[in-house]
């Protein structure tokens, strides 16, 4: 069982944690309401002496949004804007887009502006901007899904409720009680976990902090896990369960030792991995051993149990793998050599392959 269990943590160890959010639909919103959408999302850019909003009633002669800029030297600009809802586009479809805002125009206008509800291939941005420039535009811009979303998070959060039903309050309000739900499952955890203050040696303690663990193992489970207490055969990714030595808490959750790495040091503090039995250059380097240590946030820990069962009497903790499939939010190295555990700087960190 142990066997498979940390082979899978191994692999773990090897996927970087990483931290997802659903991105908006613009495509989701109707062709006129994305219209509006562009609209109040311009709106503000500029000081405007006229702005008109054409595409709402139809007929707009190839312009959805026509607008004139005063800049600071008092000369003026017209723009042009294009909304396109489109799932994906391409170049032609961007070449129509700068086609139909000139077919009605007596003149290019200094700005265009096309807005799409989807991402573009860099060569189609480029050959939207070069055609464009053809056709005798002085400033060609391409708004697309990507920077849309960044505009709406950076500069422009009150539309997030108006066109896509989040609100900022609602976001406040989570944020207060998640904040709130973390420090009293710390407190829990540490009431519940650790053992009495009069029973802990606290120079032991900052020596091997697992000292002051009732346990020194607890049992991990996936809230997703329905195979429990037979092993999961999962030939990729991390097991939905396992068995981890506990390190420690941290500011934001628990620590646990995950694997032991052997490395070497300079006299400078700067620091290497190698093989357990790899050379290295005795009259420049000491050999070191570090502990490999994963981080679980509060976050992601749903729930634990510290009687555990027939199986694992250890505590049990069940999390979310909400961090690339795995509730880690982040590994560090501990080194173990000397009288204190002391965390090695990743800034320090090189690789001895290619120092030497």
């Amino acid at each position: 069982m142990l066997e498979g269990a940390n082979r899978i943590i191994n692999d773990a160890m090897s996927t970087k944690a990483t931290k997802t959010t659903n991105r908006l639909h613009f495509t989701d919103l109707d062709p006129i309401r994305f219209e509006d959408f562009c609209l109040a999302l311009i709106f503000p850019l500029h000081p405007w002496i006229d702005i008109r909003h054409y595409g709402r009633l139809g007929g707009d002669g190839g312009v959805d949004i026509y607008a004139r800029e005063r800049m600071e030297d008092g000369a003026e600009r017209d723009w042009y804007v294009q909304c396109r809802r489109h799932k994906s586009t391409t170049k032609a479809k961007l070449t129509k887009a700068v086609n139909d805002a000139l077919s009605k125009a007596n003149k290019p206008p200094d700005v265009l502006l096309v807005v799409v509800a989807c991402d573009v291939r860099r060569s189609s941005h480029e050959a939207y901007i070069k055609y464009a420039s053809n056709k005798g535009i002085k400033t060609p811009l391409l708004w697309t899904a990507s920077i849309l979303e960044a505009k709406l998070h950076a500069e422009r959060r009150d539309l997030l409720f108006t066109y896509f039903g989040i609100s900022e309050a609602t976001e406040a309000r989570h944020r207060e009680a998640t904040i709130s739900r973390n420090i009293s499952l710390k407190k829990r955890l540490r009431k519940e976990l650790l053992k009495h203050p009069k029973e802990i040696d606290w120079k032991k303690a900052r020596q091997n902090p697992p000292h002051k663990f009732q346990s020194s193992e607890v049992i991990i489970h996936s809230v997703d896990d329905t195979t429990y207490p037979d092993v999961d055969f999962k030939e990729t990714g991390i097991s939905s369960w396992f068995k981890l030595e506990i390190w420690d808490f941290y500011h934001n959750g628990l620590e646990f030792i995950v694997g032991i790495d052997y490395g070497i040091v300079d006299s400078e503090e700067r620091w290497s991995i190698i093989e357990y039995n790899g050379s290295y250059d005795k009259t420049k380097y000491k050999k070191i051993k570090m502990f490999v240590v994963a981080r679980i946030p509060y976050q992601n820990i749903v729930d634990y149990d510290t009687i555990g069962d027939e199986y694992y009497p250890q505590p049990h903790i069940y999390c979310r793998f909400a961090n690339g499939g795995s509730p880690y939010e982040g590994f560090r190295r501990v080194l173990i050599s000397g009288d204190y555990p002391c965390p090695m700087d990743p800034r320090q960190q090189f690789d001895i392959h290619e120092k030497t």
